[in-house]
């Protein structure tokens, strides 16, 4: 079923059974910016096959290459044009051809089915220094990505990215990649998805733009999960039709997941994995904890416990030094979320941060994934925390990777009950 809100005109599909794949078909991804694979376990989860990772980060590839063997890393150092041999930096997409990278996974144009990305969010982050596609560094990679998408022609597509893409400063770049993408047959949608309503235990809200051949406006995954029954109210209250939840008894009702769900399906041995990483804290700072209850942040500390940066007033941060509240959904896990003094990153009941291991299952990571630092044994905080803090929630992927599964293969068996449900308005 599709859902339409009529406020935004944005369409929503339903994904509360998995999508049938009768015949078995291979549907390739390539990933571009594929961090520590993320998005790209959440659409392996929901059907797709991952034929190709692109990652310019060294501790991210060694992540990818360990958990996933089978998946191809494209590392190579040299490349051949116009007759002569020149280095390059390994995964940096600005330096790869469509032709070379079709040929490394074997497909050619048009046979991909995915092609997907969550270029580095630096440059439009509502933290630092806002550049936008002026950031000398990445601010042009989202040309990359569209650059990629031209040349490789997949069926779909899924561009990722932080919500303050959407500020009018930024307008421009959301306006020329739908104007080249549309321009090359794709019907487009975008908006702004929150992780936690689709059973991540993280309130993280992030921008996606999808594309699909030969559907004129893209569904997005209708949510399955709601704080309570009065979010779900508001939440379809501009929808012409949606799914009746059975609401009572309550317990039959799809809840958020909370951080206490989360932490409590954690085993008891996290402290002996390679990847477990916890940041020493002083005896000074933690007695500063024990004043802190669930949700509340520094501003509850007696002035002379508060360092001076938080006594003068100018330090405007409304979740410094604070405690997660066990039975809601964490805040949004940032790279630095294993750090109190960067947001509400105190553990709910211990007087500590989180450990890398708790970060990676707010993420909704699966346990068996581990994260690695190239030519260590052990992981670092700063290199694990980086590759969880940017990567895409594997249960959100899962369930973006649903809806869009759903409708290429709505366009695959061309259903005269399904295709023009996909293609019209409700």
């Amino acid at each position: 079923m599709i859902y339409t809100n009529s406020k935004t005109n944005t369409k929503f599909i339903d994904i509360s059974a998995l999508p049938l794949n009768e015949d078995e078909k291979q549907f390739p991804v390539i990933s571009l910016f594929s961090g520590a694979g993320g998005l790209d376990i959440g659409l392996e989860n929901s059907g797709f096959q991952t034929a190709a990772c692109i990652e310019y980060d060294i501790d991210c590839r060694e992540t990818l290459k360990f958990n996933r063997p089978e998946w191809k890393v494209f590392e190579e150092k040299e490349k051949l044009e116009n007759g002569k041999v020149s280095t390059r930096v390994p995964g940096d997409v600005r330096d790869i051809s469509v032709d070379e990278l079709l040929d490394f996974v074997g497909l050619v144009k048009g046979e991909v089915s995915l092609v997907v990305g969550g270029a580095p969010c630096q440059p439009f982050s509502n933290i630092g220094k806002k550049l936008g596609k002026n950031d000398e560094r990445n601010g042009d990679l989202f040309l990359e990505f569209v650059r990629m998408v031209k040349g490789i022609q997949p069926e779909a597509f899924i561009f990722e990215n932080v919500v303050g893409i959407t500020q009018n400063k930024h307008s421009d770049v959301i306006a020329y990649m739908v104007d080249k993408l549309q321009g090359l047959g794709y019907g487009i949608s975008h908006t702004i998805l929150n992780a936690a309503n689709y059973g991540v235990p993280q309130r993280r809200e992030r921008f996606f733009l999808i594309g699909i051949k030969g559907v004129d406006k893209p569904a997005f995954p209708f949510p399955t999960h709601f704080k309570n029954l009065k979010h779900y109210e508001s939440y379809v209250k501009d929808f012409q039709s949606f799914p009746l939840f059975d609401v009572a008894p309550l317990n039959n009702y799809k809840k958020w997941v909370s951080v206490d769900d989360a932490f409590k399906n954690l085993p008891l041995d996290t402290t002996t994995r390679k990847d477990y990483v916890l940041m020493n804290i002083s005896d000074f700072v933690v007695n500063r904890m024990t004043y802190i209850n669930q949700g509340e942040n520094f501003k509850v500390l007696p002035m002379e416990l508060r360092p001076n940066c938080w006594k003068n007033g100018r330090h405007q941060g409304n979740d410094t030094f604070g405690r997660l509240i066990a039975d809601l959904p964490s805040v949004t896990i940032r790279t630095a979320a294993y750090n109190p003094a960067k947001g509400m990153y105190i553990h709910p009941w211990e007087n500590r941060g989180l450990s890398t291991i708790e970060m990676a299952a707010l993420q909704s990571f699966p346990y068996d994934w581990n994260f690695r630092v190239k030519g260590r044994e052990k992981g670092t905080l700063v290199s694990v925390g980086k590759q969880i803090g940017n990567a895409v929630p594997p249960v959100l992927a899962q369930a973006l990777g649903t809806a869009i599964m759903k409708q290429i293969l709505a366009k695959h068996v061309k259903s005269e009950q399904m295709l023009p449900e996909l293609v019209e308005e409700n």
